[in-house]
C-alpha cells in the first residue's frame, strides 16, 4: 500500500503540474493575441496627416491597455475638399477593434463616392446594419471642409460634440447635430449643418475618452473642464503644442490613476495671414513674397512637396533638365532635414516655402534640429575622402543649383536656380 500510495502521488503532483502551465500557456497565447490586435489597431491610426496649405493639423492617439474602438482619419479627397471623421465603438475588446477597423474601411470608401457627410453617414450606418449584430454599435462625426471657401459641413451620429474656436470672438461653438448611433437603426436620421472658418479659428475633434485625464465625475463635468483648457491654449501655441500639453496631462493623471478607455483627439487651425508671415519670415522671405508654403514630417511626404515645385517649375517653362536635377538636389535636402536636422523624431517640422516666375525659383527649407556647420562637411572629391560616405549628396546639390545659402546654424538652407541656367 505504501508502495502504491508512494508511486501514485507524483503522478498526481505532475497531473496538476500540467493543468496549470497549460492553463499558462493559454493565457500568454490569449494575451500575445490581444497585443497583436491593439498593435493592429494602432497601425490603422494616421501616422501622417495630409499636407494642406493654409492649414496646421496634429492629433494624439493614447490607447488603454485594453484593445478599445477608438478611430480618426483625415482624407485628402481632392484638391479643394478635405473629409475629417470620427468614431468611438461601444465597448471594448476584440469585437470592438474589428469593427472599428469595419467602420473605419466603410467610411473611406463611401465619403470618396459622396459629397455629402449625411449621405455617407446614412450608407455607413446601413452597412453596419446589415454586416453587424444589434449588440455593437458607435458613435461617429463626418465633417467636410471645402477648401476654396472654407466652408465645413458636417453630421454628427451621436459622437461628442467637436468644437470651433472662433478668434476674432474667443468663444467656442460646439458642433452639434441630431443624429442617432450608427448601426442602431435601420432607417437612422442625420442632420447636415455648416459653419464657415475664418483665418485663425481652430476645428477640434476628440472622443469622450479625453475628459477622463482631468479626473471628472460625469462627461458634463468633462466637457465643462476640457474647454477651459482649449480656451487657455487656443490661438496661443501651435497644434503640436496643444497636443504635447495634454500628452503630459495625460501622463501625470496616469502614474496616479491608470486608463480605462482610449484618447484621440485631432486639432485643425487654419492659419491667419500673420501666422504665413511669420512661417515667411523664419524661411527668408518678405511678407508680401506670394510664397507657396508646405510642412512635412515624414520621408513618405517628400515626394508630395516635390511633385507641387516641379509643376510649378514645368508650368513656368523650366527645362526637363533642369527639373530632373531639382528632383534630386530637393529630395538631398528635405531627407536631410528630417533625417540629420530633426533626428528622425517625427513630431518635429520641416518646412518648405517657395517662390517662382520666369526667371528663377528660389526654394527655403527649414527644420526644427540643432542645425550643423556646412564648412565641416568633408569634399568629396578629395583622395582622403574618396571611400567615406558624407559629403556626397550635398556636392551633389551645390553642382545642381546656381546659389545655396545657410542660416547660421545651418538649420536653414536656401537655394536658387535661374531659369535657363543648366
Amino acid at each position: 500500500m505504501k508502495k502504491s500510495s508512494s508511486s501514485s502521488l507524483p503522478t498526481v503532483k505532475h497531473n496538476h503540474l500540467s493543468k496549470s502551465m497549460k492553463d499558462l500557456q493559454k493565457f500568454h497565447d490569449i494575451e500575445a493575441d490581444l497585443d497583436i490586435a491593439r498593435k493592429i489597431q494602432a497601425a490603422m491610426i494616421p501616422q501622417r496627416l495630409p499636407i494642406v496649405e493654409g492649414l496646421d493639423m496634429s492629433s494624439l492617439y493614447l490607447p488603454c491597455k485594453a484593445i478599445g474602438g477608438d478611430l480618426f482619419d483625415v482624407l485628402h479627397v481632392s484638391d479643394d475638399l478635405l473629409v475629417f471623421v470620427i468614431f468611438d465603438v461601444a465597448g471594448h475588446g476584440v469585437a470592438s477593434a474589428l469593427l472599428s477597423a469595419m467602420a473605419k474601411v466603410s467610411f473611406a470608401n463611401h465619403i470618396r463616392a459622396v459629397t455629402s457627410p449625411r449621405a455617407a453617414m446614412e450608407r455607413v450606418n446601413a452597412e453596419m446594419i446589415q454586416n453587424i449584430s444589434a449588440d455593437y454599435y458607435l458613435t461617429a462625426f463626418v465633417a467636410y471642409l471645402d477648401l476654396h471657401n472654407s466652408k465645413l459641413t458636417y453630421c454628427n451620429g451621436g459622437h461628442s460634440n467637436p468644437l470651433v474656436y472662433r478668434a476674432r470672438d474667443r468663444e467656442l461653438v460646439p458642433l452639434a447635430s441630431s443624429g442617432t448611433f450608427i448601426g442602431v437603426f435601420e432607417n437612422g436620421l442625420y442632420e447636415e449643418k455648416s459653419i464657415f472658418l475664418s483665418p485663425g479659428d481652430w476645428l477640434v475633434l476628440f472622443t469622450d475618452g479625453i475628459y477622463g485625464i482631468f479626473g471628472v465625475e460625469n462627461e458634463l463635468q468633462g466637457q465643462g473642464r476640457l474647454e477651459r483648457e482649449l480656451l487657455k491654449q487656443l490661438g496661443r501655441q501651435s497644434p503640436q503644442g496643444m497636443m504635447d500639453k495634454f500628452k503630459s496631462r495625460y501622463s501625470r493623471y496616469v502614474k496616479k490613476f491608470g486608463q480605462d478607455d482610449d484618447i484621440t483627439i485631432l486639432a485643425v487651425e487654419m492659419l491667419t495671414q500673420s501666422r504665413k508671415n511669420q512661417m515667411k519670415q523664419r524661411l527668408g522671405f518678405a511678407f508680401d513674397d506670394p510664397v507657396y508654403l508646405q510642412v512635412i514630417s515624414y520621408f513618405e511626404e517628400m515626394d508630395k512637396v516635390t511633385a507641387v515645385i516641379l509643376s510649378s517649375m514645368d508650368a513656368f517653362g523650366y527645362s526637363d533638365d533642369c527639373i530632373r536635377k531639382m528632383k534630386i538636389a530637393l529630395t538631398e535636402l528635405l531627407a536631410n532635414a528630417i533625417y540629420h536636422g530633426n533626428k528622425k523624431d517625427h513630431t518635429k517640422k520641416v518646412m518648405i516655402g517657395h517662390l517662382i516666375d520666369k526667371v528663377k525659383i528660389i526654394i527655403s527649407i527649414l527644420d526644427e534640429g540643432d542645425g550643423f556647420d556646412p564648412a565641416a562637411v568633408p569634399d568629396p572629391t578629395l583622395p582622403e575622402n574618396l571611400i567615406k560616405g558624407r559629403g556626397r549628396g550635398l556636392y551633389i546639390v551645390h553642382n545642381y543649383v546656381d546659389e545655396i545659402r545657410y542660416n547660421d546654424t545651418g538649420s536653414l538652407v536656401t537655394i536658387t536656380k535661374f531659369h535657363g541656367a543648366s
